[in-house]
């Protein structure tokens, strides 16, 4: 009986986990737009983390703070 996992098969949790995540963080982002004040920066650190998969802090601070930049 071959145990050996391969190269296929270890990649499937990974791509779960990822989807975990992004699940996690989307639900995230849907109940900080919903604070008051917090929408946009909820939207653009949405785009940023879960679109354009950038989670670095500068990318992360010129989302929170576009004055700053």
């Amino acid at each position: 009986m071959d145990t050996a996992i391969g190269d296929d098969q270890a990649d499937e949790p990974a791509k779960q986990v990822k989807s975990v995540a992004a699940g996690i963080l989307g639900e995230f982002f849907d109940v900080l737009a919903n604070e008051d004040g917090l929408a946009d920066i909820a939207a653009g650190l949405g785009k940023t983390v879960l679109d354009d998969g950038i989670f670095a802090e500068p990318a992360i601070r010129a989302t929170m703070f576009p004055e700053a930049s």
